[in-house]
């Protein structure tokens, strides 16, 4: 990828990023799922960005929570948990138990959906 594409797409991450922040704030989920998928898109596109996928899965499911798309927000936010212990295990950490905080988060947030809506 040149250098030129590359900087398109920091740029294009950067107005995505803002889309979704501005989408959340004003409550508009069907923007900010539609923006969380194009980030997840632009993702898979260009590796290079080092994007980390699975805060995107996790804001998705807690997007389709609100859209009351339950079996959804659960598959977003269980790709997300094994998105975060596999950058846990991976990836050098500084406070490696950080991320425990966030995962036990997203634990709770499946166990309610899941013990409120399949019963």
């Amino acid at each position: 990828m040149s250098g030129k594409d590359n900087r398109k797409h920091v740029n294009l991450l950067a107005d995505l990023r803002d889309k979704l922040n501005s989408a959340m704030r004003r409550k508009d989920y069907p923007l900010a799922e539609e923006t969380c998928q194009a980030i997840l898109a632009l993702d898979a596109r260009d590796k290079s960005l080092n994007i980390m996928a699975c805060l995107y899965h996790k804001d998705l499911g807690e997007i389709y929570l609100k859209l009351l798309e339950y079996e959804k927000a659960v598959d977003h936010l269980n790709i997300a948990r094994a998105g975060l212990i596999e950058y846990r295990a991976t990836k050098k950490l500084k406070f490696p138990d950080d991320w425990l905080n966030e995962l036990k988060a997203i634990d709770r947030l499946i166990q309610r959906i899941e013990s409120t809506h399949f019963r």
